[in-house]
């Protein structure tokens, strides 16, 4: 039976229908046990506008028609809109919305407010999970899921006012995706691992609104995978480009000489650069959070680039979506994001009412704070559920060769593991806002296992120094185990831990249970950009990073595979496996890693969802036999801080990567009520 989507009803095909049951249990930690899950399809409606219903449009843009400056709005609205249905009420226009961000390497928090994707997610409640059309108008795949067919709303523009047609797609498809120049490695939307080869999906387009994607083998999980990454330009959707203005930066239609002197001007090697390196996407041409003239299709657009102070973003007058009275959306006219270099600076601003809406950078550790400044800062805090733990990821591809070999046995890992008092660093650090935890599916997820969050977990520093001394590592006079040769046993864990922040303290405590079973550890902080360098290409020995991705976790299971290097336990065999253009090695032939590859290709091309669901159950099980990281604390509250007129907001829901965090109740309906 094939699957369709249109826009008069929520996708049917939910999140229970491709991950195998929807994901529910969404509120804080300690509510208890997951509220009963829905049945597959379930999902409220997509709203609708009432039949002769006109558009209308914010005072600061009906200003600019005035003028002659900007075409009528229902020239603007594509005819077949995005209806949203506000969460709690039809809002009010104007007002400049207060957050802060940490710099150039800081675009997640500001891009997941406004991500233009094809599909996304829609929780009309904290226990209710399904995607639904964006930016498209609807969608069909066939039988086995092997092809799948798009169309656009009529009329989409981008925010320069160009429309939005098929000519972006073929522009995606050939001059970008498979530029090897600009994009070394095609990306999920249209790359599958088929047997021991990679497949490239065929495109054709139909018409001026309509293209079909045909692929090797069934894409069952496709939308899902659109709905946590988009696949298409950083926060944008996959198969649309600006084709009008990026054509001005690529040699087949620009002369190379002319873009060669451009990227000199920018004090870059080549044109190359001016799309970003190794295809990240982020040079100064394709990047919204930096080039202000990109056409973008999101609710707001860059004015000042980052790392202005503030980062500042502006309604689209072009914005494709609209509430069920016809009001084109955003409500909010202007996003401004301030800078901060340390999480004392983010906490006095939050007691000072600087800050309207934001959990980005808020910690469950600095929760009792948070309430105790409410009435001062007039805000309320609103509490959220991390679907991340905090985890120590050892790399088994580490250039020193003794640490490598030690990282590889899962004894040794298990000793790390067994040597942490979590329950201590729970209560004295995060306030026992969290759960001492493996890296493992969170509650309500449709692969939680309450076995896998518990294991190796307890506190049991004399099995520890057992398993060590077991493996003949025996201590010096100054307590440090040694290698054979007679060196120190000693690594350098690096991290992005701002300084003053709770997990500045929970390095302090891992470090000195460490040292307590004869292992030397110093923890460094880097900048996050040198920390991605440097993951990328597996140059750490260990990396602290959240273990995050825990909900939906076939929308994106990177962290199992070793695709998503920030948390590096394998960054060079996973960069061999995904071909990244990073620095890769072949696993052993032997190794487990494989099998999990294998699964994941087999659990992405099997149309029945019952063997689906079996295949990642033997993927996760492979991680749950012999972790291959350090989890510690996880489920922590996700403290959301809300000023007292901000409204649309809501409360007890799911904060993850693969839902988008606050991006995932539609922040283009959030409004200051006057």
């Amino acid at each position: 039976m094939a699957v369709t989507s249109n826009r008069r009803s929520m996708l049917r095909f939910t999140a229970a229908a491709a991950a195998g049951t929807l994901f529910a249990g969404c509120a804080a930690p300690q509510q208890g046990a997951p509220k009963p899950q829905q049945p597959a399809g379930s999902g409220t409606p997509a709203a609708q506008l009432p039949a002769g219903t006109k558009f209308k449009e914010a005072p600061m843009l009906a200003d600019l028609v005035k003028a002659g400056k900007l075409p009528p709005v229902e020239q603007r609205v594509p005819s077949s809109p995005r209806v949203i249905k506000p969460n709690e009420s039809v809002g009010q226009f104007g007002g400049v919305w207060h957050r802060a961000y940490s710099g150039l390497s800081d675009y997640v928090g500001p891009g997941k407010l406004m991500e233009a994707y094809l599909i996304k997610w829609d929780a009309p409640n904290p226990n209710t999970l399904g995607l639904a059309n964006n930016v498209l108008d609807s969608w069909q795949a066939n039988a086995d899921t092997t092809e799948y067919t798009f169309h656009l709303r009529p009329g989409t523009k981008w925010s320069d006012g160009t429309e939005v047609t098929t000519e972006d797609v073929q522009f995606w498809y050939q001059d970008y995706m498979l530029m090897p120049e600009i994009i070394p490695t095609p990306n999920f939307t249209i790359r599958q691992h088929v047997g021991d080869d990679w497949k490239i999906a065929q495109l054709q387009v139909v018409d001026k609104n309509t293209w079909k994607v045909t692929y090797a083998a069934p894409n069952p999980l496709l939308p899902i995978l659109m709905a946590k990454s988009g696949g298409g330009l950083v926060a944008g959707p996959a198969f649309l480009a600006p084709s009008k203005y990026l054509k001005q930066f690529h040699p087949k239609y620009t002369d190379v000489n002319q873009l060669n002197q451009l990227a000199t001007s920018k004090n870059l090697p080549g044109w190359q650069a001016l799309w970003g390196t190794a295809g990240d996407q982020r040079g100064p041409i394709p990047f919204w959070f930096i080039n202000p003239d990109l056409p973008v299709l999101h609710a707001w657009k860059t004015t000042v680039p980052a790392p202005g102070d503030p980062h500042v973003m502006e309604r689209n007058p072009y914005f494709w979506q609209v509430d069920t009275e016809g009001n084109q959306l955003p409500y909010i006219d202007r996003v401004e994001h301030a800078f901060y270099q340390n999480s004392e600076v983010l906490n006095l601003w939050v007691a000072q009412g600087k800050i309207d809406e934001q959990g980005r950078g808020m910690s469950a550790a600095s929760y009792t704070f948070y309430k105790e400044n409410e009435a001062k800062g007039k805000y309320k805090v609103y509490r959220w559920r991390s679907a991340s733990t905090e985890t120590y990821f050892p790399n088994q591809n580490t250039d020193d060769a003794s640490l490598k070999a030690l990282f590889a046995v899962p004894e040794f890992r298990q000793a790390l593991n067994v040597a942490i008092n979590r329950d201590e660093i729970n209560k004295l650090i995060y306030n026992e806002l969290g759960r001492p935890r493996q890296a493992s599916p969170v509650q309500g997820s449709p692969e939680f296992d309450a076995d896998f969050v518990t294991k190796w977990t307890e506190y049991k520093p004399d099995l520890a120094n057992q398993l060590l001394d077991g493996m003949g590592l025996k201590r010096g006079a100054d307590g440090i185990r040694r290698y054979p040769d007679g060196r120190p046993i000693e690594w350098v864990v690096q991290h992005t831990s701002l300084p003053g922040s709770p997990a500045n303290d929970q390095h302090e405590f891992v470090r000195r249970y460490w040292e307590a079973i004869g292992l030397r550890v110093t923890f460094t902080y880097i900048e996050r950009t040198t920390y991605n360098v440097n993951d990328q290409n597996g140059d750490m020995q260990m990396g602290y990073w959240g273990f995050d991705r825990l909900s939906v976790i076939k929308a994106d299971p990177g962290r199992w595979t070793g695709t998503i290097q920030d948390g590096p336990w394998a960054p060079r065999w996973g960069n061999w496996y995904a071909g990244a253009p990073y620095k890769k090695e072949e696993p052993p032939a032997d190794h487990p890693i494989r099998q999990i590859w294998k699964l994941w290709d087999q659990t992405q091309q099997t149309a029945d969802e019952a063997t689906r669901n079996a295949l990642f159950k033997q993927l996760l099980d492979i991680h749950k036999q012999a972790p291959y990281v350090i989890g510690v604390v996880g489920e922590l509250v996700a403290p959301y801080i809300v000023t007292s007129n901000f409204k649309n907001f809501g409360d007890g829901f799911i904060a993850d990567d693969t839902l988008r965090d606050d991006g995932l109740i539609k922040p283009e309906q959030f409004y200051f009520q006057k």
